[in-house]
Protein backbone atom coordinates (compact mmCIF):
# COMPACT_ATOMS: atom_id res chain seq x y z
CA UNK A 1 0.00 0.00 0.00
CA UNK A 2 1.28 3.76 -0.77
CA UNK A 3 -0.01 5.95 1.61
CA UNK A 4 0.30 9.78 0.95
CA UNK A 5 -0.61 12.05 4.15
CA UNK A 6 -0.92 15.97 4.73
CA UNK A 7 1.40 16.26 1.95
CA UNK A 8 2.02 19.66 0.47
CA UNK A 9 4.52 21.16 -2.00
CA UNK A 10 6.00 24.59 -2.93
CA UNK A 11 8.66 25.91 -5.05
CA UNK A 12 10.29 28.85 -4.26
CA UNK A 13 7.70 31.06 -2.71
CA UNK A 14 4.52 29.36 -4.33
CA UNK A 15 2.61 26.92 -3.53
CA UNK A 16 1.72 24.23 -6.05
CA UNK A 17 -0.38 21.76 -3.62
CA UNK A 18 -1.47 21.74 -0.33
CA UNK A 19 -2.94 18.33 1.92
CA UNK A 20 -2.89 16.14 -0.27
CA UNK A 21 -3.85 12.57 1.12
CA UNK A 22 -4.88 8.94 -1.05
CA UNK A 23 -4.13 5.75 -0.10
CA UNK A 24 -3.68 2.73 -2.94
CA UNK A 25 -3.67 -1.12 -2.04
CA UNK A 26 -1.68 -3.34 -4.52
CA UNK A 27 -4.26 -4.21 -7.11
CA UNK A 28 -5.27 -0.56 -7.19
CA UNK A 29 -4.90 1.73 -10.11
CA UNK A 30 -4.61 5.55 -9.08
CA UNK A 31 -5.43 8.39 -12.09
CA UNK A 32 -3.80 11.51 -11.16
CA UNK A 33 -5.54 14.47 -13.50
CA UNK A 34 -5.71 18.08 -13.43
CA UNK A 35 -5.20 20.64 -15.72
CA UNK A 36 -1.13 21.96 -16.94
CA UNK A 37 1.01 23.61 -14.22
CA UNK A 38 -1.25 22.21 -11.21
CA UNK A 39 1.36 19.60 -10.67
CA UNK A 40 0.84 16.36 -11.44
CA UNK A 41 4.59 15.22 -12.26
CA UNK A 42 5.46 16.92 -8.97
CA UNK A 43 3.74 14.70 -7.33
CA UNK A 44 4.78 11.94 -8.64
CA UNK A 45 8.94 13.30 -7.75
CA UNK A 46 7.77 13.43 -4.50
CA UNK A 47 6.21 9.89 -3.93
CA UNK A 48 9.29 8.11 -6.01
CA UNK A 49 11.84 10.23 -3.55
CA UNK A 50 13.34 12.52 -6.42
CA UNK A 51 11.81 15.42 -4.31
CA UNK A 52 11.38 16.48 -1.05
CA UNK A 53 7.62 17.96 0.10
CA UNK A 54 7.15 21.01 2.06
CA UNK A 55 4.61 18.81 4.58
CA UNK A 56 3.62 15.56 4.93
CA UNK A 57 4.54 12.23 4.35
CA UNK A 58 4.23 9.10 2.19
CA UNK A 59 4.93 5.35 3.03
CA UNK A 60 4.89 2.49 1.13
CA UNK A 61 3.89 -0.88 3.24
CA UNK A 62 3.98 1.65 6.27
CA UNK A 63 7.70 2.53 5.61
CA UNK A 64 8.91 6.19 4.87
CA UNK A 65 10.19 6.14 0.86
CA UNK A 66 13.33 6.66 0.39
CA UNK A 67 15.98 6.02 -2.05
CA UNK A 68 16.25 2.81 -1.62
CA UNK A 69 12.81 1.58 -1.72
CA UNK A 70 11.65 3.78 -4.93
CA UNK A 71 14.83 2.07 -6.57
CA UNK A 72 13.66 -1.77 -5.65
CA UNK A 73 9.88 -1.12 -5.91
CA UNK A 74 9.16 1.68 -7.99
CA UNK A 75 9.39 1.71 -12.05
CA UNK A 76 8.89 5.27 -12.88
CA UNK A 77 8.57 6.27 -16.59
CA UNK A 78 8.49 10.08 -16.92
CA UNK A 79 7.59 12.42 -20.35
CA UNK A 80 10.85 12.76 -21.09
CA UNK A 81 12.77 9.93 -22.86
CA UNK A 82 15.75 9.12 -21.04
CA UNK A 83 17.47 7.88 -24.06
CA UNK A 84 20.94 8.02 -26.02
CA UNK A 85 20.19 9.60 -29.61
CA UNK A 86 23.06 7.83 -31.05
CA UNK A 87 22.71 4.86 -30.00
CA UNK A 88 20.77 1.81 -31.43
CA UNK A 89 17.28 1.00 -29.90
CA UNK A 90 18.97 -2.52 -28.79
CA UNK A 91 21.82 -0.55 -26.85
CA UNK A 92 19.27 1.55 -25.13
CA UNK A 93 17.07 -1.32 -24.13
CA UNK A 94 20.35 -3.31 -23.03
CA UNK A 95 21.12 0.54 -21.25
CA UNK A 96 17.76 0.47 -19.14
CA UNK A 97 18.03 -2.89 -18.56
CA UNK A 98 21.71 -2.77 -16.79
CA UNK A 99 20.15 0.17 -14.75
CA UNK A 100 17.80 -1.95 -13.48
CA UNK A 101 19.72 -4.55 -13.07
CA UNK A 102 18.06 -7.24 -15.25
CA UNK A 103 19.14 -10.13 -16.89
CA UNK A 104 17.10 -12.58 -18.95
CA UNK A 105 16.96 -14.50 -22.35
CA UNK A 106 17.14 -12.43 -25.82
CA UNK A 107 13.80 -14.10 -26.35
CA UNK A 108 11.83 -12.03 -24.20
CA UNK A 109 13.05 -8.92 -25.37
CA UNK A 110 12.13 -9.96 -29.25
CA UNK A 111 8.20 -10.64 -27.52
CA UNK A 112 7.77 -7.71 -25.64
CA UNK A 113 9.10 -5.43 -28.78
CA UNK A 114 6.58 -7.52 -31.17
CA UNK A 115 3.33 -6.80 -28.83
CA UNK A 116 3.85 -2.96 -28.65
CA UNK A 117 5.34 -2.73 -32.35
CA UNK A 118 4.56 -5.75 -34.33
CA UNK A 119 8.12 -5.19 -35.84
CA UNK A 120 10.89 -2.50 -35.12
CA UNK A 121 14.65 -2.93 -36.63
CA UNK A 122 16.15 -2.81 -33.26
CA UNK A 123 19.55 -1.63 -35.42
CA UNK A 124 17.91 1.97 -35.64
CA UNK A 125 19.49 4.79 -33.79
CA UNK A 126 17.30 6.13 -31.28
CA UNK A 127 17.31 9.73 -33.02
CA UNK A 128 15.61 7.88 -36.30
CA UNK A 129 12.07 7.02 -34.58
CA UNK A 130 9.58 9.35 -34.73
CA UNK A 131 7.79 10.38 -30.89
CA UNK A 132 4.82 7.72 -30.63
CA UNK A 133 7.95 5.06 -31.03
CA UNK A 134 10.34 6.76 -29.26
CA UNK A 135 7.39 6.45 -26.30
CA UNK A 136 6.25 2.88 -27.06
CA UNK A 137 10.09 1.69 -26.77
CA UNK A 138 10.36 3.70 -22.74
CA UNK A 139 6.79 1.27 -22.39
CA UNK A 140 8.75 -1.55 -23.20
CA UNK A 141 10.13 -1.71 -19.96
CA UNK A 142 6.90 -2.51 -18.04
CA UNK A 143 7.17 -5.86 -19.26
CA UNK A 144 11.04 -6.28 -18.84
CA UNK A 145 11.38 -4.92 -16.01
CA UNK A 146 9.61 -6.38 -12.89
CA UNK A 147 8.97 -4.12 -9.64
CA UNK A 148 5.59 -3.96 -7.95
CA UNK A 149 4.51 -0.55 -8.09
CA UNK A 150 4.93 1.31 -11.76
CA UNK A 151 4.67 5.37 -11.85
CA UNK A 152 3.86 6.64 -14.84
CA UNK A 153 3.70 10.46 -16.17
CA UNK A 154 1.29 10.55 -19.35
CA UNK A 155 2.74 7.06 -20.62
CA UNK A 156 -0.26 7.50 -23.33
CA UNK A 157 0.91 10.78 -24.97
CA UNK A 158 1.63 10.30 -28.67
CA UNK A 159 0.48 6.92 -28.84
CA UNK A 160 -2.55 5.82 -31.24
CA UNK A 161 -5.37 4.35 -30.48
CA UNK A 162 -3.66 1.11 -30.92
CA UNK A 163 -1.17 1.07 -28.84
CA UNK A 164 -3.46 2.46 -26.20
CA UNK A 165 -5.41 -0.27 -25.83
CA UNK A 166 -2.29 -2.52 -25.65
CA UNK A 167 -0.83 -0.62 -22.84
CA UNK A 168 -4.42 -0.90 -21.27
CA UNK A 169 -3.67 -5.11 -21.65
CA UNK A 170 -0.45 -4.63 -19.55
CA UNK A 171 -2.39 -2.22 -16.83
CA UNK A 172 -5.04 -4.94 -16.74
CA UNK A 173 -2.42 -7.83 -15.90
CA UNK A 174 -0.10 -5.63 -13.29
CA UNK A 175 -3.51 -5.20 -11.63
CA UNK A 176 -4.22 -9.04 -11.75
CA UNK A 177 -1.03 -9.79 -10.25
CA UNK A 178 -1.63 -7.33 -7.35
CA UNK A 179 0.38 -4.33 -8.87
CA UNK A 180 -0.14 -0.70 -8.02
CA UNK A 181 -0.29 1.75 -10.86
CA UNK A 182 0.04 5.52 -10.72
CA UNK A 183 -0.65 7.82 -13.44
CA UNK A 184 -1.22 10.76 -14.86
CA UNK A 185 -2.81 11.45 -18.10
CA UNK A 186 -4.75 13.69 -20.01
CA UNK A 187 -6.44 10.99 -21.81
CA UNK A 188 -9.63 8.66 -20.68
CA UNK A 189 -8.42 5.15 -19.29
CA UNK A 190 -10.15 2.16 -20.28
CA UNK A 191 -10.90 0.66 -17.18
CA UNK A 192 -14.49 0.29 -15.04
CA UNK A 193 -12.32 0.69 -11.91
CA UNK A 194 -9.82 2.80 -10.96
CA UNK A 195 -9.06 5.43 -8.63
CA UNK A 196 -9.06 9.48 -9.39
CA UNK A 197 -7.13 11.99 -7.52
CA UNK A 198 -8.37 15.37 -9.03
CA UNK A 199 -5.39 18.19 -8.41
CA UNK A 200 -7.06 22.15 -9.03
Amino acid sequence: MIEVNNLSFARGNILIYKDINFKIFPGELLLVRGANGVGKTTLLSNIINFTDPLEGNITYHGTSIDNHIASECFLYIGENNFAYDTLTLNQNIDYWLSVHNVNFDKSVKNKSVKFLFEELNLDKKFYQLSFGQKKKLQLLLLMLVNKPVWILDDPFSGLDMKSILKVNHLFEKKLENKGIIIVTSHQNIIFQNYKTLELI
